[in-house]
């Protein structure tokens, strides 16, 4: 159990690493107009909206009346000679320790103010960028398993799967926290700009002139930053990927006495990373001294002004001139100018990469289905197993050059047991695609109980077949789960039934915890013929009218081949089963045979019917037994 908590960790903590590993791979918009199309999404939360607006201004106030609380304890608290011109410490004498007192407690009512709006307007707008994030990622997802196989031709499963991972997760860091941050710096910066002219428009000025010199090297040399940043990660990938592999086959390192050359070309890995990682810190240490030392020098100049300033306030006894709250707040606005300006440069690169994140997950969601339901569709209620192909044509649509099946016609009637058998490449796969409607043909008609397929829905359609695949696809989960898969709702007594006869249950018994023990991922703790013959249980239970068997004995030994052929034999008396085979002793006993070769159909009958004539059957056949001997 540790160790499967163990496992679920690592895996989890593999994500993660490679959805930070991706997000600096991913490409940006050239705009953040693509952003708009997230507005739909977030408008379905109109009270949450409002009330991060909301605890956003309030927010905004309190954090610019911090600056004139400072300017109050200032003048009012500290600099007596200020009570002469300020109006508002006119009515308070100076040197009251309890005046002095209100001052400071006016001013933690103002931080307390700002720290609790902040952090409601934090919480809203994390939790809405949450919930959006959620519904994307169920839309894509649900719009996924709805795409066509064709789909997934041209996208790679990766890419997909970096769309449904990395980029909402770009999106969300931007809708739960940049994009807030990015409104709360914009309102903050021209609220204390606005504030920093009543104050003293000659040092709000100086401070413009000063914001450039500091933001534009900053932008400069951030993309320097960004740019070794990715390359330390490049690195750092390819260690971590050597390593996995190395030590993933750490037996045939061993074996072939290579562990001198492993190492060697992982310590040039992280060496490689450590020299990125070097360059990157030089920059930023740059980076840092340009900015400190510019910012400060910067500053340092604006308050010798200001300083300047109060001097000839105290000199003119009041008539011109600055206050010292004056020179202290209009300090705490000019930082909170330049900082949020500088943040803000920073955040307009996370919206445009969120920018292309979103072009990239909404491309997703505009695919639509080639498989797709007529508008009035007919409906199969009662189980038969009657398959009808005729003249049917078929190419890939990513192989159009490529003729899969030619003229394809032949009939199969219910409770019939037919074999298709030819060499690789013949059709025979191609044949269950298109009767699965994976894909529409080109020309031609299938037909299932004497209706075409393409006017049925899919979904009406698949319940009509069971299907034992070759590479046995199975799923994290239990025995029972897996088993269950093939009818929901199943009873435990259901599946246990469908392992007997299929012979998984002495081996599922045997396991730790029998049924509920959990497989792993893709059931990889499993041998290849116990995978097998749970996909096999798990047709068995589907109970469908149509059996199709994809090489569904090929990782069977001699002894569980057997066994699982006498529990089809038992299945196919009332059902209609298609199989395909290349070991020609397993369809020795089909009704027919249908051999197949480059897209069309070459030879049709019995097993003695098709040696007899001496085709490709036949030389099929000698290549794997003796015909003597049959």
């Amino acid at each position: 159990m540790v160790d499967d908590i163990d496992d679920s960790r690592s895996a989890g903590a593999a994500l993660t690493a490679s959805i930070e590993l991706d997000k600096d791979k991913r490409g940006k918009a050239r705009t953040v107009k693509p952003l708009r199309q997230l507005w739909p999404y977030i408008t379905r939360y109109k009270a949450m909206v409002f009330a991060f607006l909301l605890f956003l201004i309030l927010a905004a106030a309190m954090q610019l009346s911090i600056g004139l609380a400072v300017k109050v304890i200032t003048d009012c608290g500290f600099v007596g000679d200020a009570q002469a011109t300020a109006d508002y410490c006119s009515r308070f004498s100076v040197g009251d320790d309890r005046k002095m007192g209100s001052y400071f407690k006016f001013a933690m009512l103002i931080g307390i103010g700002a720290a609790i709006f902040g952090a409601l307007r934090f919480y809203f707008i994390s939790v809405l960028g949450q919930r959006v994030i959620a519904d994307i990622r169920i839309a894509v997802y649900n719009k996924l398993t709805r795409l066509s196989p064709e789909f997934f031709e041209r996208v790679h499963t990766g890419e997909v799967l970096s769309r449904l991972t990395t980029d909402t997760t770009l999106i969300e860091s931007v809708i739960g926290s940049s994009v807030s941050f990015a409104i709360r710096s914009i309102a903050t910066s021209l609220g204390s700009l606005i504030i920093m002219f009543f104050i003293s428009w000659k040092l709000a000025l100086l401070v413009l002139l000063i914001g450039p010199i500091i933001i534009l090297p900053t932008i400069l040399i951030g993309r320097r930053i960004r740019t070794l940043s990715r390359s330390s990660q490049d690195n750092l990938a390819m260690a971590s990927s050597r390593a996995g592999e190395s030590l993933g086959a750490i037996q045939t390192v061993q074996a072939f006495t290579r562990e001198d050359k492993e190492r060697r070309a992982f310590s040039k890995a992280v060496e490689n990373t450590f020299t990125a990682h070097r360059k990157r810190l030089l920059v930023r240490a740059l980076m840092t001294l340009i900015i400190f030392g510019l910012g400060m020098s910067g500053m340092v100049g604006v308050f010798w002004y200001g300083a300047h300033e109060v001097q000839q306030f105290k000199a003119s006894g009041g008539s011109t001139g600055m206050t010292s709250g004056d020179i202290f707040a209009f300090g705490i606005y000019a930082f909170s100018v330049v900082s949020g300006v500088g943040f803000l440069t920073g955040t307009w690169t996370e919206l445009l990469r969120a920018s292309g994140a979103t072009e990239r997950v909404m491309e997703l969601l505009s695919e639509e289905p080639t498989i797709k339901a007529p508008s009035n569709p007919s409906v199969i209620n009662k189980a038969g197993g009657k398959i009808r192909f005729k003249n049917v044509h078929f190419v890939y649509p990513s192989r159009p050059s490529e003729q899969a099946l030619n003229n394809i016609s032949f009939d199969i009637q219910e409770g019939e047991t037919v074999a298709l058998v030819g060499p690789s490449g013949a059709g025979k796969s191609t044949i269950f695609q298109v009767l699965l409607r994976f894909y529409d043909t080109q020309s031609g008609s299938v037909e299932v109980n004497n209706v075409e397929i393409t006017k049925l829905t899919p979904q009406n359609l698949r319940q009509q077949f069971a299907i034992v695949q070759q590479n046995t696809p199975l799923f994290s989960g239990s025995a029972m789960e897996n088993i269950r898969y093939g009818r929901e709702g199943a009873s435990d007594a259901d599946v246990i039934s469908a392992a007997k006869a299929a012979f998984a249950h002495d081996f599922i018994s045997q396991l730790p915890e029998g049924y509920e023990t959990d497989l792993g991922e893709s059931a990889v703790t499993l041998s290849g013929g116990q995978r097998q013959r749970l996909a096999i249980a798990r047709a068995i239970l589907r109970d469908a009218p149509i059996l199709l068997l994809d090489e569904a004995t090929s990782a069977l030994d001699a002894e569980s081949e057997r066994a699982v052929q006498k529990a089809f034999e038992d299945m196919s008396k009332t059902k209609t089963t298609l199989v395909i085979a290349h070991r020609l002793a397993t369809v020795l006993k089909a009704d027919r045979i249908i051999v197949m070769e480059d897209g069309k159909v070459v030879e049709t009958g019995t097993h003695d019917e098709l040696m007899s004539i001496d085709g490709l059957y036949a030389r099929l056949a000698h290549l794997q037994f003796d015909t003597a001997a049959i």
